[in-house]
């Protein structure tokens, strides 16, 4: 007997933009051997085309609630006779601006991290004060070797 089949269409919405999300869904398609789609939506939603057996699709939504659950996933069911691709995919449209967002977003986060790295130089610099301590440790150094041939130079002075 063959296994029940399932197609369902479901929306991704929180935190799904610029985190890799639709490379999860497919990953977990493929996995799960599943035909589908995943796509990101105008709405700033992803949505998601999926069929196969109830079992493995039931999983598969599971596994995307799992993976990450400050996401929420609203299904319903399609007509059984939907013939999606396989196997599971993502379709990727207006690449160059993806790309360029990628990018906007990569450089924020090093423009960041050049911010932070320089308030540490700041300190830093703040730091070389500490170099004087240098010239203080020598001269200390110095009074400590003087103090230490006292008792010596205070026997010879007795003894003229």
């Amino acid at each position: 007997m063959a296994a029940a089949v399932k197609s369902i269409y479901a929306t991704v919405t929180d935190h799904v933009q610029m985190v890799g999300y639709r490379e999860i869904v497919e990953t977990n398609g493929k996995i799960r051997g599943l035909n589908g789609l995943v796509f990101n939506d105008s709405d700033g939603s992803v949505k998601i085309m999926v069929s196969g057996p109830e079992s493995a699709v039931s999983e598969f939504i599971h596994d995307l609630e799992r993976v990450r659950p400050d996401t929420k996933i609203e299904t319903k069911e399609l007509a059984d006779d939907l013939n999606l691709p396989y196997p599971f995919g993502r379709v990727v449209t207006d690449d160059m601006r993806e790309i360029s967002d990628r990018l906007d977003k990569g450089n924020s986060l090093l423009s960041s991290q050049d911010i932070k790295l320089g308030s540490i130089d700041v300190k830093l610099d703040k730091l070389d004060g500490l170099s004087k301590l240098d010239t203080v440790n020598d001269s200390i150094s110095g009074i400590n070797e003087r103090l230490d041939s006292l008792p010596e130079r205070i026997a010879e002075a007795i003894k003229r």
